[in-house]
């Protein structure tokens, strides 16, 4: 799979977020960006489009399926995406530990989120990747 063949799903119920975070990625990234503001659009869009999809980045909370639940669901049908959790909020901790753990959540990013912070945390996410493809687990 070639660098520009990957797909980064930034998923935010917040649009602002997703123009913000596309923008910042796109300078830095040799990457294919998606952004969703429904978190069962993106759900959809993965279904379809698994293999190729290297990372998510996804917001905590969300109408619809939160994103835990969401990277949760991601992760069952493709264990090598790289998953980003973001929040403003307190999460619960056993159940953020526990995923952590699990390898459902690769990364986290609390808001408000320095975009650099968000460049190094993306680049050592695709890092992480690649090395999975090559030597799987």
């Amino acid at each position: 799979m070639t660098t520009d063949s990957r797909i980064v799903g930034i998923v935010d119920d917040d649009k602002d977020i997703t123009i913000l975070f596309q923008g910042a990625l796109r300078s830095t990234a040799r990457i294919r960006i998606l952004t969703f503001t429904d978190p069962i659009l993106a759900l959809e869009h993965f279904l379809v489009n698994d293999r190729t999809y290297a990372m998510v980045i996804c917001d905590s909370k969300m109408p619809g399926l939160n994103g835990i639940e969401l990277l949760k669901k991601m992760k069952d049908l493709n264990q090598f995406v790289r998953t980003i959790l973001i929040t403003a909020y307190e999460l619960d901790q056993h159940l953020f530990m526990q995923y952590a753990k699990m390898r459902i959540i690769n990364g986290f990013l609390q808001k408000p989120i320095r975009l650099d912070d968000l460049r190094d945390e993306v680049n050592n996410q695709l890092l992480a990747y690649e090395s999975d493809k090559k030597h799987p687990s």
